[in-house]
């Protein structure tokens, strides 16, 4: 899963956030199938799979069996948390550096590895950005300190670090700059290693990194917009998804089509052969609407296209995929998906703010937050195979 400083969907609000990108689920998915039975020599799953915390739920991701959350009063001291789901087992990150924030938006962790952005607002302008990396159990260590600002006008400006995403060996972010006249400059897609930042594309095809899978990197470029005496333009949504090998090479562009008119907001997300496009938009009358499109992107043909039942006061939403199944996470709702039929059912209560959501080889993972405290709910693969089935 995954959160970019895009316009629509909210998401230029979440550039004001502690982390960047991304949601995703750890593992190589076949191309129609979930594998899951147990790995050889894993231990039993916990049978408790509900964690409860304190304070709220920032931003989660998953590559399983691991979970990596921040959790804290919006504010104060955010802790960075681990959580095994086969072993019950949790650590949190040690740091001297401080967290404090004012919101969060997403983390990323491959394997025994995790890396996360601190963002900083100070007054009506300034908006800096921290990367951090560190091993599971281990300290933090400063990746990239970006100074950037935002721009009330037409969202943030300057140097930006977004797209941070994760899975299996594979931790890459994308940074670029805002420039006064809303373009961008500087943009390179970058793997992150324990030390240091190993810059692999460049040029406005490799930002921003929105998902990654089986050593394979989905990026979604960023939506254009031109200045206007009062503002600026209504973005125009990008018309392609460029998937990208971990030493920088383009495998395969996934040409998206002329977006509509109304069309705001635009996410990808891999899995395997699957790369999964949602649209967010609003009719010239009605509601708006979610739509789910489903390509082969070793071939590039659109396999299925799925309306999603996501409608009234679309706002902020999210996607997370594994194998055949779909998380779409809306306002106050959370709906999984069959990519394979288009079945669609809700699978988290309508109260109470859902938050981030991952899915992986062995299930969903998702937060809710209620009354300013946190809860993590792991849903097992099959037990969503059952309820798509009921």
């Amino acid at each position: 899963m995954k959160r970019l400083p895009r316009s629509g969907l909210l998401l230029t609000l979440l550039l004001c956030a502690l982390l960047t990108l991304s949601c995703g689920g750890g593992g190589r998915a076949s191309a129609n199938t979930l594998d899951v039975t147990p790995r050889a020599g894993a231990t039993k799953e916990q049978p408790d799979t509900v964690r409860l915390t304190p304070y709220p739920i920032w931003t989660l991701a998953m590559d399983w069996p691991r979970v990596a959350y921040a959790s804290g009063k919006e504010g104060n001291t955010m802790a960075i948390h681990v959580w095994n789901l086969v072993t019950g087992a949790s650590s949190v990150v040690k740091s001297p550096h401080d967290f404090a924030v004012h919101h969060t938006a997403a983390i990323a962790i491959a394997g025994g590895r995790l890396a996360w952005v601190r963002s900083l607002q100070l007054g009506n302008t300034e908006l800096d950005h921290w990367l951090y990396t560190a091993p599971l159990g281990g300290s933090a260590h400063l990746i990239r300190y970006r100074p950037g600002y935002a721009d009330t006008g037409c969202g943030v400006g300057g140097p930006q670090i977004g797209g941070l995403v994760g899975s299996g060996k594979t931790l890459a972010v994308s940074t670029w700059t805002v420039n006064e006249d809303h373009s961008s400059s500087a943009q390179q897609l970058d793997l992150i290693t324990p030390t240091a930042l190993r810059t692999i594309a460049t040029g406005g095809g490799a930002i921003v990194s929105e998902s990654a899978d089986g050593g394979h990197i989905a990026v979604l470029p960023l939506a254009t917009q031109n200045a206007i005496p009062d503002g600026c333009t209504a973005p125009t949504p990008p018309s392609s998804v460029a998937v990208y090998s971990t030493n920088g090479t383009v495998l395969s562009t996934i040409q998206l089509g002329t977006p509509g008119p109304r069309t705001f907001g635009t996410q990808v997300a891999l899995s395997g052969r699957k790369l999964v496009v949602l649209t967010a938009a609003v009719p010239e009358s009605g509601p708006a609407s979610v739509s789910l499109a489903v390509y082969d992107w070793t071939t590039g043909v659109l396999l299925h296209r799925w309306p999603v039942a996501i409608k009234n006061d679309v706002g902020e939403v999210n996607l997370a995929v594994y194998g055949r199944l779909a998380a779409v996470e809306g306002p106050f709702r959370l709906r999984l998906v069959d990519l394979s039929t288009g079945k669609d059912i809700s699978i988290a209560p309508a109260s109470g703010t859902v938050s981030p959501t991952a899915i992986g080889p062995r299930g969903l993972i998702y937060a809710v937050n209620p009354h300013n405290t946190g809860k993590l709910v792991f849903v097992p693969t099959a037990k969503l195979l059952a309820l798509l089935k009921g």
